[in-house]
Order: structure tokens, then C-alpha cells, then sequence
């Protein structure tokens, strides 16, 4: 020990600087009720909805060709900057609170010297919460996001044979640099995954926040081999039931994961607004202006889970709250 030099002492927060701490928090999460409390009333009364989220597909470029996503396949006008922030605020006008840049790779948008990081702070000027879906071969950790949903759909060899040779391995390491802290894994379910998601959610315990599960969409049909029947779900959503009892990192609600045994389910579609890259916006149902909408054939869980939390589900309303503010 060095006799020559005094210890420097502990400094423990003052009664004051704890109160101004509690008090900002109390109003951040007052303001958080606020912004969902009106548009919950008139839901409540049987009034019009406006749309609380919007997915906006800002390009439908994309560095993979993953078998089961349409979107890499289609072409046609991408916005520059000045659009997509009309976009941004015309959405902000219809009432959305919760935004998620979508792709293709939403990464991989640019116009100039205007990158998806420009976007994502026009963004925050306009919504409550900031959040975006990726593939996860790119880096993403320095975007100021609320929450980043990483395509991962199962351990390594599934994951590869859905998305392409050595993938997994770029993700993973993506999520070990890049997802410390406000990183969730986003799981499509079809029939080359169906029977390794037990050891991929073993394998992500303690690793990310959570894994939201959600069920392939045919798109141009049926019959689709990837496409699993409602019918045939109920094994993995009962063992997902199980698993999230046990403390696997499974972030959807129980209550939503029983609902999506049924073939229809809760789905409140005026909820939602959706945007495609060349500025057209949409009101309702996720598929529109995407693909044949079918109900009986749908797999979008989130929808399903925002429609129980408008219903008043509290689970369902804690599942949100976790997966786009806490």
C-alpha cells in the first residue's frame, strides 16, 4: 500500500439526488402509459383505430437469399433520404408510436452519405420506440435502437442450410460484439427448423434477452414445403409453453403461444401500418400489398401478441413493454 497518497472515498448519491432519480423514471414511465393510454380508450369504447406499429420495409435489398423470405426477390423504387423521412412522418402523423425498419437488410439502405444511422435519428424524433430487424451479417450495436430483432433460425447446420454456408457463424459472432444488452433473436418456424428449436434456445440461454417465435408465411401458396399446418404446431407450442416455465429465453407471451394452437386467433390488424421502400403506406393487415392474405394460414405471432395487450392481456402488455421499452 502507498502511505503517500489518501484513499479516495466512496461517494454515496445524497436523499436528493436518489428523490431526482425515482422522479424522473415515475415521469419517463407515466409518459410511456400516456402515449398508449388514448388510442387504448378508443379501442375500449369501439372507436377507429390508428395504427400503433409500423413495419417499414425501407429497401428490399439484401446480402442473403434465405429460402423461405420473398422479399430479396422483388425489385423496383427505393426512397432517398428527404422520402424516407416524409415516410417517417407521415407515419408519425397516422398515430404510430412504435416503429421497426425492416428489409431486405435494412442495413444495406443508403442514399449518398446518407446512411440507415441518419434514419434512425430522424427516427427517434417522431416515435416512442425505435427498432429495427436484421439478418445479423452486419454490424449494427452503434445505431441508437430500442430493440434489434436477429435472424436466427437454429443451430448452426439448420441455420446455414436455410440462409447460406458459414452464416451462423457470422451472426454469432455479430451477437457477441454488437447485441450485448438490447439484442433479441427473432425465429421463423417452418419444417427444416421445427425440431431444433429446443437445443437453439438451450443453446442461446444467458447469451440474448429473448427469442420471439413466429411461424412461416406461404406467400405465393400452397402448397409451400416449408409452410407448417396449424395443426401440426401444437407439439412445439406446448413445448414452448414448457420451456418458458423452465426460464429459456422464449419472449413471447403464454398466452399468445396457447392462442396460436388455434387456426384463428386474436388479431386487431387496424394496429398496424405498414410502409414499402417506395414511400407507399398502408393501413391493416401485414400481407397487404405483399402477398395473398389468409388468415387460417398466418404465423405473425407479434400481431397476434399486440392485439391481446389492446384486449388488456397484462402478460401480453408486459411482453410488449419488455420488448420495445424495458
Amino acid at each position: 500500500m502507498d502511505c503517500g497518497k489518501t484513499p479516495s472515498l466512496i461517494k454515496f448519491p445524497s436523499r436528493a439526488e436518489i428523490a431526482s432519480a425515482g422522479l424522473r423514471r415515475a415521469v419517463s414511465a407515466l409518459k410511456l402509459v400516456s402515449t398508449f393510454a388514448m388510442p387504448f380508450v378508443k379501442y375500449r369504447l369501439g372507436r377507429d383505430l390508428t395504427p400503433m406499429l409500423a413495419g417499414y420495409k425501407i429497401t428490399h435489398r439484401c446480402n442473403l437469399k434465405c429460402r423461405h423470405c420473398p422479399y430479396w426477390r422483388r425489385t423496383g423504387p427505393e426512397q432517398g433520404f428527404d422520402g424516407v423521412v416524409t415516410t417517417l412522418r407521415l407515419l408519425n402523423r397516422m398515430g404510430v408510436r412504435i416503429l421497426i425498419l425492416e428489409g431486405g437488410e435494412p442495413l444495406l439502405w443508403r442514399d449518398g452519405s446518407k446512411s440507415i444511422g441518419h434514419v434512425v435519428d430522424e427516427a427517434r424524433k417522431l416515435f416512442t420506440s425505435v427498432c429495427m430487424t436484421t439478418n445479423g451479417t452486419l454490424p449494427w450495436g452503434r445505431l441508437p435502437l430500442d430493440r434489434t430483432w436477429v435472424s436466427l433460425d437454429g443451430p448452426q447446420p439448420v441455420h446455414d442450410s436455410i440462409r447460406g454456408p458459414g452464416i451462423f457463424d457470422k451472426v454469432w459472432a455479430n451477437l457477441e460484439s454488437e447485441g450485448k444488452g438490447r439484442a433479441f433473436i427473432s425465429t421463423t418456424v417452418n419444417t427444416q427448423n421445427l425440431d431444433s428449436i429446443r437445443e437453439m434456445l438451450f443453446l442461446l440461454r444467458g447469451r440474448v434477452d429473448g427469442v420471439t417465435i413466429q411461424f412461416h408465411y406461404p406467400y405465393h401458396g400452397l402448397p409451400d414445403p416449408l409452410f407448417v399446418p396449424s395443426g401440426q404446431r401444437e407439439p412445439l407450442l406446448d413445448e414452448l409453453i414448457s420451456l418458458k416455465a423452465q426460464g429459456l429465453p422464449v419472449a413471447n407471451s403464454t398466452l399468445s403461444l396457447t392462442e396460436l394452437k388455434r387456426e384463428r386467433w386474436t388479431c386487431e390488424d387496424k394496429l398496424l401500418a405498414n410502409a414499402e421502400p417506395d414511400g407507399t403506406i398502408l393501413h391493416g393487415c401485414y400481407l397487404k400489398n405483399r402477398g395473398p392474405s389468409q388468415c387460417s394460414l398466418c404465423g405473425f405471432s407479434a400481431h397476434n401478441e399486440m392485439s391481446l395487450a389492446f384486449r388488456g392481456a397484462a402478460e401480453s402488455i408486459l411482453t410488449g413493454m419488455r420488448a420495445f421499452f424495458l
